[in-house]
């Protein structure tokens, strides 16, 4: 037996996969900026706006952990419609600089249809879904997964800046169609292991609870994030509109300011697609027409 150093069957999809994520998806609406990159760093999301080319395109890892991310989306929008058949998905909303779409929309005479009365208020819930490893799911439930045990912080629940993306996409809904009221965005998480049954059983986590979560979250948490995210965002688009690519600034997950640099190690970073015209802009805010993105065909 051995390894096979240049797989010809197992790869094929992650093939497929990799190759579709070389190419950015389209804004929702067409705008520079989208509600997913709630958070993201502002330099990050002006070259995104320029249509840069990625110095750092994604590999078959991210494009992997993504892909399998789009598959588990879809098949459960499919799900969720033979449950409840009025759930609109893909809602696009946004203005003239920044936009997006929701994995759900969903009545709430739907959900209670099903499930009885509930406590939601509004007239339809906003759902998003998030897939994610072991590392963030287990911090948003609040586990040890290696000892088996809840930690002592307990549950975080979703990230600030899912909330915040969510928000925005509740905001963008209900300016565009004054009938849609949310209250409660619910927002789902799935991870790809599942604990195990014996840790499962000492924890007392049992059924969907060992590789699933969700979380209500109502508007007076997801309110603000969003309002606040949208003012960060039309900044950045002012910059951009200005000339001038928006300096290296990110927030983290309790939402305070970031200064990133491409040759650290911050995951913001790692992850950048930009990252070596990043170092070659330099630091702060960078004249548009200065950049290596403008002097591309100089070279």
């Amino acid at each position: 037996m051995r390894e096979s150093l240049y797989p010809v069957i197992t790869n094929v999809l992650v093939n497929e996969l990799h190759e579709k994520s070389q190419t950015l998806k389209p804004t929702a609406l067409g705008t520079p900026l989208r509600y997913s990159s709630a958070f993201a760093c502002g330099r990050q999301q002006g070259y995104a706006a320029l249509g840069a080319e990625p110095t750092e395109p994604m590999d078959e890892a991210g494009a992997w952990v993504t892909g399998l991310g789009t598959i588990i989306h879809e098949a459960l929008q499919d799900a969720i419609s033979r449950i409840y058949p009025n759930a609109q998905f893909e809602v696009a909303s946004g203005n003239d600089f920044v936009s997006g779409s929701c994995d759900a929309l969903i009545p709430i005479s739907d959900i209670e249809a099903v499930q009885g009365p509930t406590d939601f208020g509004g007239t339809h819930v906003l759902y998003e879904l998030k897939t994610m490893g072991t590392y963030s799911f287990d911090k948003q439930v609040g586990w040890n997964r290696m000892r088996g045990s809840f930690t002592d912080k307990g549950p975080t629940g979703p990230a600030a800046k899912a909330v915040a993306q969510a928000g925005m996409n509740a905001i963008g809904i209900e300016q565009s169609n004054p009938l849609v009221k949310i209250q409660t965005i619910i927002m789902g998480s799935i991870t790809f292991e599942a604990l195990s049954k014996q840790k499962s059983a000492n924890m007392g986590v049992d059924g969907v609870r060992r590789f699933l979560a969700e979380f209500e979250v109502p508007r007076s948490e997801w309110g603000l994030l969003a309002i606040n995210e949208l003012k960060r965002m039309t900044s950045i688009n002012e910059s951009i509109k200005n000339g001038y690519l928006p300096e290296r600034t990110a927030l983290d997950d309790d939402g305070d300011v970031v200064s990133l640099n491409p040759r650290g190690s911050a995951w913001q970073c790692e992850y950048c697609a930009f990252r070596t015209t990043c170092e070659q802009d330099g630091q702060g805010e960078v004249y548009i027409m200065n950049s290596v993105v403008s002097n591309k065909g100089d070279e």
